[in-house]
């Protein structure tokens, strides 16, 4: 399969602008990228009125009408000349566009999110994080991400050379905020700066420590009165000075640490194939699908679930698992198998 010419492909990119979304999508083409030559159009469409999804549903659960009739209930980009092949997106109000645009050009179409009502049977392939479910449904380990292992080589080369002096171990700190069922109080971060200060003595690491969007001034302040920067080896304040270095971080760590109120960087950091240690604050109420992923993986030990107070008692540094094949790789076989087996 991969040792021949690949064939072209042309995608079309669903995008509601939402940066999980995006990056899921941009996982999607990644894995396609193995197989294919793809000639890729990103479409930014919203829908124009919340209300709009239960007409949508009704009609594309019986009849798709003309591809150029969208723009009555979305608005954004004007569609590409060249026909898709494939068309790709993740959020649940993309699923409309996406169904509506590959059934009018007769293209096989692949999904990331929640069918909104819609009829699974709309759909060539939906990714999803629930075990054993059939067809159209495909099941991942981890939400699809634009990384593999040889990405990741090159943006560890990029830190090194910027960081020539760095000789012990790294571990990576990502943090961060309220949502997802999270509510982070002082004392959290407090707790967290000192977790963070004993783990590096004990175990002989430094830390690459970058927070977020979420995290804000106040938690930054809280953790920079109370952090040891004599165990930081590369920081990044967000809301201070923000640096998209979360690549470089995984590659050059050999384990990380994520705050479990961000999926997506949960997600990415599983991808990597490195351990990963997800952390608590004390108030966490997460949804019922957000808590099965997590405790999914905990029971496949990949990953250790562990709250920020008990962090340096409970954490088992010998446990070493990560997933055993490339999720891009993996997901690339899947595709196939069921959309282009006989293509």
């Amino acid at each position: 399969m991969h040792n021949q010419p690949k064939s072209k492909k042309t995608v079309w990119v669903v995008s509601d602008g939402v940066p999980g979304h995006f990056n899921q999508s941009k996982g999607v083409l990644f894995a396609l990228e193995r197989d294919f030559e793809l000639e890729v159009h990103w479409i930014e469409l919203t829908l124009k009125h919340k209300f709009y999804r239960r007409p949508l549903t009704w009609l594309l659960n019986y009849k798709i009408p003309k591809a150029e009739k969208i723009d009555q209930f979305y608005q954004g980009d004007a569609l590409p000349n060249a026909r898709p092949d494939i068309v790709v997106g993740a959020g649940g109000n993309s699923a409309y566009a996406i169904v509506w645009l590959s059934k009018a050009f007769g293209a096989k179409n692949i999904f990331c999110g929640s069918l909104r009502q819609l009829k699974a049977e709309l759909f060539d392939a939906i990714l999803v994080l629930e075990p054993d479910l059939p067809k159209p449904f495909i099941s991942l380990p981890v939400s699809p991400m634009p990384l593999s292992q040889a990405t990741l080589q090159q943006h560890g080369k990029q830190w090194y050379s910027e960081h020539p002096h760095v000789e012990q171990q790294v571990w990576t700190m990502l943090i961060g905020g309220d949502g997802a069922g999270a509510q982070y109080q002082e004392q959290d971060w407090i707790q967290l700066a000192k977790q963070m200060n004993l783990l590096a003595r004990q175990h002989r690491i430094k830390w690459l420590l970058s927070t977020s969007r979420r995290t804000g001034k106040q938690a930054e302040k809280i953790l920079q009165q109370y952090l040891n920067f004599e165990c930081i080896a590369d920081i990044v304040w967000w809301a201070e000075q923000p640096r998209a270095v979360l690549h470089q971080f995984l590659a050059v760590s050999t384990r990380v640490f994520c705050s479990a109120d961000s999926m997506s960087m949960l997600m990415e950091s599983v991808s990597a194939m490195r351990p990963v240690v997800a952390y608590l604050p004390e108030h966490w109420q997460p949804d019922e699908k957000f808590h099965n992923v997590l405790e999914r993986l905990s029971q496949q030990e990949i990953l250790q679930v562990i709250s920020i107070a008990q962090l340096n008692s409970t954490f088992k540094a010998e446990q070493q698992q990560t997933l055993t094949v490339e999720p891009s790789e993996l997901l690339a076989q899947q595709l196939h198998k069921q959309l282009f087996a006989n293509s």
